[in-house]
């Protein structure tokens, strides 16, 4: 043994102990490193990829399964839009039925002697019940050279129109004569009547050309001016 160790190794020697030491350091080296992109799918076992040797942070949304990951909070309420444009104009609806509308008259030419108190001389009836607008007018005619403020009313229940004319006489110069109008309103709860008087105060006085109309109107309204 001695001798070995003070000859100088040859040159197989050596070339055969380094073989054996890359041998050795080959196979501890094999067993540690794999190629690079060597690794896939097929070759993890299942749950071998656990959260400790996932980095924090390292993975996005689309690693993730539909319904995986909750939603967060609903973020705040964006600002309001601009108001969009106008749409267009409806069409017109439809015209509704016409509402009831009857009328009645009546009318008496004369002459008619003016009662020396106030008296009717003309009357409308009124068939039906309902809502009604109603007018009369007369001539009125002086035959005599005497002057008078007669009087005529137009009367439908509780409700009356007067007029009060002047008439000045019949001198044969002049003639006095005069149009008297009247208008009331009513509301008739069952079928009525309208009455038209008047009074010539003793004076002889001719009507005539007496006229009454009653129109009757779905919606009435009477107030104050």
């Amino acid at each position: 043994m001695k001798w070995f160790l003070r000859r100088r190794p040859s040159p197989a020697a050596v070339i055969a102990v380094i073989a054996l030491v890359v041998a050795l350091g080959g196979t501890s080296y094999a067993a540690v490193t794999l190629p690079r992109n060597s690794v896939g799918t097929a070759q993890l076992k299942n749950n071998a990829v656990t959260s400790l040797k996932v980095a924090n942070n390292s993975l996005l949304k689309a690693d993730f399964k539909s319904g995986q990951i909750p939603a967060g909070p609903a973020g705040p309420a964006g600002p309001a839009g601009p108001a969009g444009p106008a749409g267009p104009a409806g069409a017109a609806g439809a015209t509704g039925p016409a509402g009831p509308s009857d009328a009645y008259a009546g009318f008496k030419n004369g002459p008619i002697a003016a009662p020396s108190s106030l008296s009717t001389i003309a009357t409308l009836n009124i068939p039906q019940a309902g809502n009604y607008v109603i007018f009369a007018k007369l001539w009125m005619f002086d035959n005599v050279n005497t002057s008078v403020l007669t009087d005529c009313t137009l009367v439908a229940g509780s409700d009356t129109d007067e007029t009060r004319t002047m008439l000045e006489g019949n001198s044969g110069v002049v003639v006095a004569g005069a149009d008297v109008t009247l208008q009331v309103t009513h509301v008739f709860a069952a079928a009525g009547a309208v009455a038209l008087n008047c009074n010539g105060f003793g004076v002889n006085i001719s009507i005539n050309n007496v006229k009454i109309t009653a129109i009757k109107v779905a919606n009435l309204t009477n107030t104050g001016l």
